[in-house]
């Protein structure tokens, strides 16, 4: 929804700011999103909103979904992808949400806007197993819950019991048995903004945890573009033994470039971006690794990231 900012904005911020103001919600209004995500690009968001309660975040839904304001959930802007012009939206962050990390037994609660490397860190030094595959992973807990984040034949659908989550304004927690995950995928919306998860995690050794993560990060730090602006892996892999990277890489398309948007020399799955790059040079250059591929292979490659226009 680039572009002007239509009718919901022409008279905003004030309304937003009476919306925020009236719930005691914490916002910061036309925010530059090239400062919010991990590929430093993008126009300027309406309101970026930051509730420190459950209720408030539900309580915030409801007043916009009321106003016909848009908005959207935002983690650490780590696989996300905004457009060029004015976003006429509200991204919601739970960054400052005050509910606490629960440790019980071999459970652990963790809210949504909670760092998943500092979580795996943290599990892993109370002898607490089944996330250290995640710990290369950048990005919220939140963030990785909602596109069923995974690496090194890990998946954090594998050890997920509950979520709660604001649905249609309400809160709602959700068992496991009504959850239902796919690569890559999981079963909420984008009018889902969730806000907790429960991890039923198994019995481990501190000192051997601590080696595995050490070894994903190494191989992380050898094959990915880790200093670069990306949003991580662009595409999903075709199928599980083929990478998207593989067949991009084959295709002789790494370095190639559309103004300061550039497919990785390091991992070709990656597009990163130069401190002038526009989100117009990313989607231009996605558009020319999926007609090449659509060409060679027949195949259709899907984003992992999300898109915001």
């Amino acid at each position: 929804m680039s572009g002007s900012w239509g009718n919901v904005f022409w008279s905003m911020p004030k309304s937003l700011e009476q919306i925020c103001a009236a719930l005691k919600v914490n916002a910061h209004f036309r925010q530059p999103m090239r400062r919010l995500t991990s590929l430093r690009i993008g126009g300027e968001i309406a309101c970026v909103a930051y509730p420190d309660t459950p209720e408030k975040a539900a309580a915030l839904v409801r007043a916009l979904r009321e106003n016909n304001v848009p908005w959207s959930p935002l983690g650490y802007g780590t696989n996300l992808l905004a457009a060029d012009g004015p976003l006429e939206r509200v991204a919601i962050s739970l960054r400052a949400l005050a509910t606490p990390v629960r440790f019980d037994g071999l459970r652990v609660t963790v809210p949504a806007g909670y760092s998943l490397p500092r979580l795996v860190n943290q599990c892993a030094e109370r002898g607490l197993s089944g996330l250290e595959g995640l710990a290369p992973i950048p990005g919220s807990v939140g963030g990785a819950v909602k596109m069923n984040a995974g690496a090194h034949g890990y998946e954090i659908a594998d050890v997920i019991v509950a979520v709660d989550v604001v649905r249609d304004g309400q809160l709602v927690a959700l068992p496991r048995e009504a959850l239902h995950f796919a690569y890559r995928q999981s079963p909420f919306t984008t009018q889902d903004l969730i806000l907790s998860t429960t991890l039923q995690l198994r019995s481990g050794n501190a000192g051997t945890s601590r080696a595995e993560i050490a070894e994903y990060r190494r191989r992380r730090a050898a094959t990915q573009p880790v200093n670069a602006n990306s949003a991580g892996c662009m595409f999903k892999n075709p199928r599980p033994d083929l990478a998207a990277g593989r067949i991009i890489d084959e295709l002789g398309m790494k370095g190639e470039s559309i103004g300061g948007a550039t497919i990785s020399p390091v991992h070709a799955n990656f597009i990163v971006t130069d401190g002038k790059a526009r989100t117009a040079d990313v989607l231009a250059l996605i558009e020319r690794i999926r007609e090449r591929v659509r060409e060679v292979h027949g195949i259709e490659l899907e984003l992992e990231v999300e898109v915001w226009e």
